[in-house]
């Protein structure tokens, strides 16, 4: 059965689930350099951009998470977390950049808290596309 159809992409649920789950990975990979880069290792910043369109979640929601996954209501509530904890991430790397460390560190908890709000929008995305019907 087709849980995806619009002029762009036309998906089954697994694989569905198979783009999700790539996402979710992408974004914990980004969340690990940020926190290696809080924790002192020298981290390219195209390991963790700061611009919320630029790190490999954000290219796969405004492209082809968009295409496929976008016309699903609890698609659009993935947007707000996942801006926000760039918003923070910013906050971070620019601690960084001034050696304030121990400032960037403060804000950690937070970046790692909203990260869980992220994942957790995208488990119910997922919950919704496992649905019955």
């Amino acid at each position: 059965m087709s849980v995806v159809n619009n002029m762009y992409v036309s998906l089954d649920k697994d694989e569905a689930q198979r783009m999700l789950r790539k996402a979710k990975s992408a974004h914990i990979k980004w969340r690990s350099y940020a926190q290696g880069l809080v924790a002192g290792l020298d981290i390219a910043e195209d390991k963790a951009p700061v611009q919320h369109t630029d790190c490999s979640f954000g290219k796969w929601y405004y492209g082809m998470g968009q295409q496929a996954l976008g016309h699903h209501e609890l698609y659009e509530g993935i947007e707000v977390p996942h801006r926000i904890l760039h918003q923070i991430y910013g906050e971070i790397y620019h601690y960084i950049e001034k050696g304030k460390a121990d400032k960037a560190k403060e804000r950690l908890p937070h970046l790692v808290e909203i990260s869980r709000t992220l994942l957790e929008a995208i488990a119910l995305l997922e919950q919704e596309i496992n649905a019955p019907g």
